[in-house]
């Protein structure tokens, strides 16, 4: 039984219900009619979706004004969730002043903030990235801030099994729950400010080691998420926040800075301009993930290995080596352990733990971002044509599947040897890192309402996080059903990173998540002989935007037909040469240099608009050039894989939206604010972008790989002409356009007509998919350095 064809019964029905009790099924029932009308500003639980959308809902709260009352409802910054105020209790000398700084400046951080800046050295150093790249000492600045941007039940993590912590049966069997914060700074009085590129969880036992007495158990935790769930609607912000701590019945009320387990570190390390980047793929980022776990003894956050993630220099030697008989015992020791019985079995479900006596894990991972799983530094377990380079070989893994069969282990989600490796893969933090992600990241929350559109982000988290709901939802509903009884392995069970679990496509058919516009999808010999059976829908085909042997066969889903606006517009191949070096080739469209040849463009365009291709590689072009359509092209690049848009706001398809996407002058904006008082990011964002037909995105839209869904301009019908007049006015009077871009702003360029009255009727609040790195809070490049102090 494969992941792609599941028999009846065999990793269960898929539907919430089975197996739990009459009034936990009719909670089932109630939960997404009752979702389906709660808004985010009454509750901030994602329930924004309609009709099918409603199975997107799940057990997380992400809206901005709830996070804030949580956080910082007050000038002292004394929210229950907020970050100083946790982390202070591991240091309780230094309640009383934590709070008006930076809490990264505790003593107890102190080893956070030593590796942060060790690697960061490292990796940029190693890269030639070391120019222009976001300050280490953002961590330390008094005018940043770590501001919650989401919690996250985690209760379907009951397999994690750290020998190092301390926790009862209790806690081991009942998951973990997530706090997750973003950096952001504001310096300059004010007048520079953004987020960053910077995620950290926060991860706590979902039973507190203060259980009440035994009182709080994992089925009363349960129930209180669910209680939650199924509240109706017309609560403020600020009930629902009384409502998540209520020591009765709120879900948050056990959160406690003293049982904080981890801390989870994401960041982008630095990232390449598309003119800087010698791999062709249209930019480069790096990013740091790093995990620190508390430590008893020593009074402090210690860096900590990583679930999974192989440190390939542990495995992997030169021939004659002195470290060469170590590296090979212990790859010899790894190998063996995937090939037994209950580790097969475990792969197979997406539960693995790699044994940490092993050996074999790293404390550190580095991901790359184009590219994704065609990546081979995303990639631990890398598909190498030398053996020297590979952790495992393909031969040991035909003979792995070949045990399973001698030792009757049911494999539902393997059949192939690139299932094997996938699935492999899958299970690392850089594997799943990199997958179905918004620029690196799987949940970096909404940003507030005063945020600028163009920096902003519209959707909270990942198409995989909000594909991987239903799972999450089935599972809480059985552990709220039942009482000291630990699920099996088959009730945890989840997908690939790439797609959702194919027993919840009925509940996600609403959406595109399984098989439509922009989703993973598998062809030629390798879907043949795989248990993927990932398919497209009927009106959508499967195409290798990457073809690489780092994930052969893996598809986007796009139009069978004419290009729709958003579509890829380029195809290359990916060649690596060895574990971490590797370039984008462009096989299609041929051109004479970097741009989309417009032959390649549908025909004809709406009446009023005009195609443009944009493409992934850098092209110079002339800035100065008096032929608009010439200086349009020009210093343009960093769309992977190319994207299919329209020149105006005028008769837009429904699949599409309008938008205020960077233009001529914007990264030159950008590149003053580190030397410049009189720059800021919202005068960039104002002055020099320009309106674009673009593809429209939600929750139930995902945008592709490699693209952020932001959020949109705000025009209602009421108010776009002024908010238009106003915009080209404020330009037009401004110095900043003529010192940046040479010549006087032409309000007849591309992109500066009035969005028209067909689009504004519409009412459209839908988001916008552009490359992420056009999002300044999304690189770490261009963010001015904070004042020594």
């Amino acid at each position: 039984m494969f992941e792609g064809r599941p028999a009846a019964g065999a990793l269960g029905k898929p539907r919430w219900a089975k197996g739990v009790p009459q009034i936990g099924r009719d909670l089932v029932r109630l939960i997404p009619i009752a979702l389906a009308i709660i808004l985010s500003e009454s509750g901030g639980l994602e329930a924004r979706a309609q009709g099918a959308g409603d199975a997107l809902q799940g057990p997380f709260f992400y809206d901005s004004e709830l996070m804030r009352q949580l956080d910082c409802p007050t000038a002292e910054c004394t929210g229950p969730l907020n970050f100083g105020r946790l982390l202070s209790a591991r240091e309780p000398r230094k309640r009383a002043t934590v709070l008006a700084s930076n809490p990264f400046n505790l003593p107890v951080a102190s080893q956070v903030l030593a590796t942060i800046k060790r690697d960061l050295g490292d990796i940029r150093t190693t890269a030639n990235a070391t120019d222009g790249q976001l300050s280490p000492n953002f961590l330390t600045d008094a005018g940043s801030r770590i501001e919650l941007v989401g919690v996250v039940n985690r209760m379907d993590r009951q397999f994690i099994k750290d020998p190092n912590l301390h926790l009862s049966k209790e806690q081991l069997r009942c998951g973990e729950i997530s706090l997750i914060y973003r950096f952001s700074y504001s310096i300059r009085d004010g007048h520079q400010s953004s987020r960053l590129p910077v995620t950290m969880n926060i991860v706590l036992p979902a039973v507190p080691y203060d259980d009440r007495g035994g009182k709080v158990t994992c089925q009363v935790v349960a129930r209180r998420w669910l209680s939650e769930i199924d509240k109706g609607p017309g609560r403020t912000p600020e009930q629902v926040s009384k409502d998540l701590l209520n020591e009765e019945r709120g879900p948050l009320a056990f959160i406690a800075g003293a049982d904080i387990l981890r801390m989870e570190l994401n960041m982008q390390a630095y990232r390449k301009s598309a003119q800087a980047d010698e791999t062709r793929f249209g930019t480069e980022a790096a990013y740091l993930i790093r995990v620190f776990k508390w430590d008893d003894e020593n009074r402090l956050f210690l860096p900590d290995i990583l679930r999974n993630q192989i440190d390939r220099n542990k495995v992997l030697c030169s021939p004659g080596a002195a470290s060469c008989v170590k590296a090979n015992e212990r790859r010899r020791k790894l190998v063996a352990f995937l090939q037994q019985k209950d580790t097969l079995s475990a792969l197979d479900k997406g539960t693995l733990e790699v044994d940490y006596g092993l050996g074999v894990l790293a404390d550190r991972a580095v991901t790359i971002s184009p590219g994704g799983s065609h990546r081979s530094q995303n990639q631990p377990y890398w598909s190498a044509g030398d053996p020297s380079e590979a952790v495992i070989t393909d031969a040991e893994i035909e003979l792995a599947l070949a045990m399973a069969k001698t030792l009757n282990v049911r494999m539902n989600f393997i059949k192939s040897v690139e299932d094997f490796r996938a699935r492999l893969n899958d299970s690392t933090c850089s594997g799943c890192h990199q997958t179905r992600a918004i620029a690196g990241f799987h949940f970096p929350g909404a940003d507030r309402e005063q945020t600028d559109a163009v920096n902003s982000v519209f959707l909270p988290a990942s198409p995989h996080f909000y594909g991987d709901q239903p799972r999450r939802m089935e599972i809480l509903q059985k552990m709220a059903s039942r009482s000291n009884t630990r699920l099996s392995e088959n009730e945890l069970a989840s997908g690939y990173s790439a797609r959702p679990m194919e027993k919840y496509a009925d509940d996600l058919s609403g959406t595109q998540l399984v098989g439509g516009w922009g989703g993973a999808c598998l062809k030629g010999p390798v879907r043949d002989r795989s248990a993927r059976g990932w398919d497209c829908r009927k009106e959508l085909t499967c195409e290798l935007l990457f073809d690489s042997k780092n994930d052969p066969g893996v598809g986007t889903c796009v139009p069978q037909e004419r290009h729709q606006v958003g579509d890829a517009l380029q195809k290359g191949k990916v060649r690596t040469t060895s574990f971490g070096q590797e370039k984008y080739f462009r096989l299609a469209p041929e051109s004479s240099d970097e741009r989309i040849p417009t032959q390649v463009l549908p025909s004809p365009a709406p009446a009023g608009n005009s195609y443009y291709g944009a493409h992934q590689e850098f092209y110079k072009g002339d800035i100065d050039s008096t032929d608009k359509a010439v200086r349009r092209d020009a210093r343009t690049g960093g769309f992977p894989a190319g994207m299919l848009r329209l020149s105006e706001c005028a008769n837009l398809p429904r699949e599409a939206t309008c938008g205020l996407i960077a233009s001529s002058g914007f990264n030159d904006c950008i590149g003053r604010l580190a030397t410049d008082a009189d720059y800021s990011v919202k005068l960039c964002f104002r002055h020099f972008t320009s309106y674009a037909g673009v593809r429209a995105c939600d929750r139930s839209n995902p945008c592709r790989d490699d693209y952020i869904c932001v959020r949109p301009m705000g025009y209602h019908p009421k108010d776009s002409a002024a908010q238009f007049e106003a915009r080209q006015s404020d330009i037009k009077e401004s110095k900043y356009f003529r010192e940046i871009n040479r010549r006087d702003y032409d309000p007849t360029d591309f992109g500066q007509k009035m969005p028209d009255a067909e689009w504004t009727k519409r009412d459209d609040q839908r988001g916008l998919c552009i490359p992420p790195y056009f999002v300044f809070q999304f690189r770490s490049d261009g963010h001015p350095a904070p004042s020594a102090r």
